[in-house]
């Protein structure tokens, strides 16, 4: 098996950041829309993944200690 580039790596960590947030959030009540919120931005930045330089994608991990630690911890 190939090694798991960073970018695959921050996208499927990213993913289940987003799946957690997304069941623990509140349904869409009053006053949720027009919210940026860390899920909002959590999409935004899993929406730019695919198109994104390496430097962005250094950029996106940094935004997700979780993440970048992960990322710093594997294997190394």
């Amino acid at each position: 098996m190939m090694a798991e580039t960073k970018k695959e790596f921050v996208a499927r960590r990213l993913d289940e950041v987003i799946h957690e947030w997304e069941a623990d959030a509140p349904a869409g009540g009053p006053g949720s829309e027009g919210s940026e919120g860390p899920l909002v931005t959590a999409q935004r930045h899993r929406a730019e993944i695919d198109t994104a330089t390496d430097a962005r994608i250094d950029e996106i991990a940094d935004a997700y200690p979780q993440i970048a630690q992960a990322w710093s911890s594997r294997g190394a």
